[in-house]
């Protein structure tokens, strides 16, 4: 995905080493995600 994004001119883009799950397991922060207008949270 990130290979992609590069070729789509997005130029602050890394490749997370052993992914999401090890990013959020060191303690790095996330964001949650979106919910559409209305829907239940």
């Amino acid at each position: 995905m990130a290979h992609l994004l590069r070729q789509l001119g997005f130029e602050r883009v890394r490749i997370l080493k052993g992914g999401l799950g090890s990013w959020a397991n060191a303690g790095f922060p996330l964001e949650p995600k979106p919910t559409e207008a209305g829907a239940p949270v």
